[in-house]
């Protein structure tokens, strides 16, 4: 028998941890460096967030951040007690422990930011291999609030591999390393498990299974990195990215990201990056969504681990102006009918209303707006990705922190409805004539769908698991093909874990960028039906709609873990069929020799999150446009409802 000391040492030996020493207290430092937001300070595997203990030791989670986070029980032993698990009502900046008995996996998650992870082995001793557990339970994913399953499940295998993607910088995608053949491969510890199968332990005490080989061996990697393609079909404008993890040389590593501006109408060097702002002397921390004035001259753009909000000249792409808003301002969207903007304060209770200057476009703080039903409060709502109506009288808020969304009427003054949607609600996507708005709900893994002119209950959900089965992997429309000698496994394609969800102009398609699948869900607006699923890449997150050349929309889609802005054409033929979307083409977000403020040296044009194109083509604001982008657009593009033909872009 394997003593748990000399488990940890043939680890360091073999992967570089720096000091695996046995402890009564292992701490973790919660920061804002990317890939290592939970960091032990010891390296396993390329990881700094892993911690392996022994039963009865305590885990410690220390904060060191200008951010509120919350320190979460995401995934743990199905037997574990409920001392042995950690969560807070309401975002903070204090330190959390919790003492370990129960042997297993332990996975922790800010809500707040999801991708913010740590984990710990919880080993015994006595037994063979690393103690995974024999069932694992999974926090917010049925009305129960949890899902229980084999610790040697497929959906075991896909967390522990994004586990391993997520917290190290190596593992991510990159696309500068395309020349036809390098594969994306990430390195995974092929240590052995102790894992268990319809409760029996899968293989003896002898030969247990190695937890690398059984990552690879589900075919999610090893696929070529492709070359780029460059859409046939130009964009309109431009489209801003928040690359949010990327390293510059004046800023330090806890106030990462910088925004990637793409060009995609232009005679040369089209579908590149010809901008790169980093505003080091702001120290912009983890800038993460933009929204334009109605003019396009400005950019509004929110920092998620800061408390800021930053005006920018879109032209020049230089500073304007820097506005302290409240804690975590994670989305910002500008109101149709007054100018001002609103910003999501992810880390507190609402939303933040900005008064604009009509001449410089200068903002001044108003009031934040609570998103509590003021009959029936709750704890802090913790507002993320809200969406605000095309004629300006109302806003919907996903409610991370409660399960709900809140629909704000301007008229009324008040939150008009407080209704339940899901696990971690997210993001807020809403038809363009403002009759129906869904929520994507992360750890639901499925978008709610609010009624406006019925405001009597949440729901209904539409899962975009699409039949999942946790255990092997299958689909109600699809088998996973094994590996065999000859050829690689492939597994379903899944949805799960969305965030952006918008819908599209025109009101009838909504589009999801999915984490846990690392794919692209297109719902038809009329049946509530997914009609359609592409491949994506690790941490697909942020979608968001621009006009096509001609006529017609792009939807521009972000991926927190590789460097590469998708480009999709939901409807390629024009003919209404999203059963037709392809993948037009993508941009390499990485570009050391742009324009810049501040010289990009690290985790190049990663940490895809909030994309904005360039012009703004939403109903509502596309009317606002002045003449130079509309001569741009087609008739549809220029009132994609025609329900507003006094105030007509022209």
């Amino acid at each position: 028998m394997k003593t748990l000391r000399i488990l940890l040492i043939a680890i360091g030996l073999l992967y570089g941890a720096s000091d695996l020493a046995l402890a009564k207290t292992k701490n973790f430092t919660v920061n804002d460096v990317p890939g290592r937001w939970f960091d032990t300070g010891d390296d396993i595997a390329g990881t700094h967030s892993l911690a392996i203990i022994a039963p009865g030791d305590t885990v410690k989670f220390t904060q060191q951040v200008e951010a509120r986070h919350t320190v979460t029980s995401l995934i743990w032993p199905s037997k574990a007690k409920p001392g042995e698990l950690i969560d807070q009502p309401a975002a903070n900046t204090d330190s959390h422990q919790v003492t370990l008995n129960t042997p297993g996996l332990y996975v922790y998650v800010c809500k707040l930011h999801p991708y913010m992870l740590g984990a710990v082995i919880v080993d015994d001793a006595k037994t063979p291999g690393l103690d995974i557990g024999k069932q694992l339970t999974l926090l917010g994913v049925t009305p129960a609030g949890t899902l229980t399953f084999d610790s040697y499940s497929d959906l075991t295998l896909r967390l522990l591999r994004a586990f391993f993607v997520v917290t190290n910088p190596s593992n991510w995608k990159d696309y500068t390393l395309a020349n036809g053949t390098n594969k994306y491969q990430p390195a995974y510890p092929n240590v052995p498990v102790r894992v268990y199968s319809d409760g029996k332990l899968v293989g003896t005490d002898e030969s247990l299974p190695l937890l690398g080989d059984a990552i690879v061996g589900q075919g999610y990697d090893g696929k070529v990195i492709p070359v780029q393609v460059k859409p046939s079909t130009n964009g309109v404008g431009e489209v801003w990215v928040d690359t949010q993890f990327e390293l510059t040389n004046v800023k330090a590593d806890n106030t990462p990201g910088t925004i990637s501006v793409v060009e995609v109408d232009a005679a040369i060097n089209n579908w590149e990056v010809k901008r790169k702002i980093a505003l080091p002397e702001q120290h912009m921390n983890n800038g993460h969504n933009m929204w334009p004035s109605h003019d396009q001259d400005q950019i509004y753009q929110t920092e998620w681990h800061g408390k800021s909000v930053y005006v920018l000249d879109r032209k020049k792409g230089t500073f304007l102006q820097e506005i302290e808003v409240g804690n975590d301002p994670a989305h910002v969207m500008t109101r149709v009918d007054t100018q001002q903007v609103h910003v999501g304060l992810n880390g507190e209770d609402g939303v933040v209303e900005l008064n604009r200057n009509p001449t410089t476009g200068l903002l001044t703080k108003h009031r934040v707006i609570s998103m509590q039903d003021p009959l029936h409060p709750t704890n802090p709502t913790q507002p993320h990705a809200h969406w605000m109506g095309h004629d300006g009288l109302t806003m919907a808020t996903p409610n991370a922190n409660t399960g709900d969304s809140s629909l704000f009427d301007f008229p009324l003054d008040k939150v008009v409805s407080k209704l339940p949607t899901g696990a971690l609600s997210i993001a807020v996507g809403m038809m363009p004539d403002s009759s129906k708005y869904y929520v994507s709900n992360y750890l639901g893994h499925d978008l709610s769908v609010i009624d406006m002119n019925n405001l009597v209950s949440g729901g209904p959900n539409i899962s975009l698991l699409l039949g999942y089965n946790p255990v092997t992997g299958s689909t109600t429309s699809c088998t996973p093909t094994p590996a065999t000698n000859s050829s690689p496994a492939v597994p379903c394609l899944i949805g799960g874990l969305p965030i952006q969800t918008p819908v599209s102009p025109d009101g009838k398609y909504v589009v999801t960028g999915n984490t846990l699948g690392g794919t692209i869900t297109i719902l038809d607006t009329a049946t509530n039906q997914v009609v359609k699923i592409l491949p994506c890449d690790p941490g697909c997150h942020g979608v968001n709609f621009g006009a096509k050349a001609g006529g017609g929309y792009y939807a521009y889609v972000t991926s927190k873990f590789a460097n590469r802005l998708i480009v999709l054409d939901y409807d390629p033929l024009n003919n209404g069929h999203a059963e037709n979307a392809v993948i037009a083409g993508w941009v390499v977000l990485a570009n050391k020799t742009a324009p810049n403020d501040d010289s990009t040296t690290g985790n190049l044009g990663q940490g895809g999150q909030g994309v904005l194109p360039v012009p703004n083509i939403y109903n509502g604001w596309v009317q606002k446009l002045p003449p130079e982008w509309c001569t741009k657009l087609s008739p549809t593009q220029k009132n994609p409802l025609n329900n507003l033909p006094s105030e007509n872009c022209h």
